[in-house]
């Protein structure tokens, strides 16, 4: 999928994200809690902003770039933490929707930029930490692929941070399905070894699949605001609140297992993984 078709399809989820959330109102009554997509939504946060302040410390003086921003969720908690953020996302509607929700918080230490990850429009070593947060995974051309490698260490300073959250198996039999490239995560170490940065850290993310699949499997495809909510009328064998209960009880087992064994070995049994590189100095 070249960077013209990544365009029409993040336009097509933007959109999909705003209307949807009328049509949650709407149906309001009928609704019931969905657990699971909240606790994978907090999981992803609290993963990710534990490494970029315990090992980054963003500070005033520190410059991200957050690259994929969708509608802004990581470029805000980013600015929220005081640090000078570059927002881009190849989506104009996603742009769009992204300063929407920034210009709610009131936060000013922010600039938005529609441009593809293969090829951006910024400085040489520029940035302390660049955020990617589910980016790469949907880059399915492998000259694209390699060039928005090459392009996230280009525009990091040395000894500067690249923050990935990616569908990284350790063993992939599938290589890409029709919206996801499946990279292993030591294909992902080789090719940033090759651009000059070196893999430092990483830790699962997802280590309960098993447990949280089919709770999750529309949520992981859409930033559809409905996800979260079980609705009555979908020819379910159970009730919104029976499954809202059962999405509860998966989230009490998942949360063990994700938040105490994903840094341990047993991560590698992960698909998705959060992998922390450092620019050469």
């Amino acid at each position: 999928m070249r960077a013209e078709e990544l365009e029409g399809y993040w336009d097509h989820v933007a959109l999909e994200a705003r209307s949807a959330e009328s049509e949650r109102v709407k149906k309001w009554k009928n609704a019931a809690r969905n657990w699971l997509a909240e606790y994978a939504d907090k999981r992803a946060k609290d993963f990710v902003l534990s490494i970029a302040e315990n090992v980054l410390k963003p500070a005033r003086s520190t410059r991200v770039l957050d690259i994929g921003c969708g509608p802004g969720k990581w470029t805000r908690l980013f600015a929220e933490r005081r640090s000078r953020v570059t927002a881009v996302d190849v989506s104009p509607k996603m742009i769009v929707l992204a300063k929407e929700s920034i210009s709610k918080e009131n936060l000013t230490r922010v600039d938005f930029h529609v441009m593809s990850v293969s090829r951006l429009r910024l400085p040489d070593n520029a940035y302390d930490l660049v955020n990617c947060v589910t980016v790469l995974q949907h880059v399915l051309d492998d000259d694209e692929w390699e060039s928005a490698v090459k392009e996230l260490v280009r525009v990091t300073k040395p000894g500067g941070k690249i923050l990935l959250y990616e569908t990284a198996p350790s063993l992939a039999i599938k290589k890409r399905t029709a919206h996801l490239r499946l990279n292993t995560m030591k294909s992902y170490a080789n090719e940033f070894r090759k651009a000059g940065a070196r893999l430092v850290y990483w830790r699962a993310v997802d280590l309960s699949l098993p447990i949280t699949f089919f709770g999750l499997k529309k949520y992981a495809a859409s930033f559809n605001k409905q996800v979260y909510y079980f609705l009555a009328g979908r020819f379910s064998l159970f009730s919104p609140k029976s499954l809202s209960f059962l999405s509860k009880i998966a989230v009490a087992l998942a949360r063990p297992i994700d938040y105490r064994l994903g840094g341990t070995p047993l991560g590698f049994l992960s698909v998705g993984k959060i992998m922390l590189f450092e620019k050469n100095v």
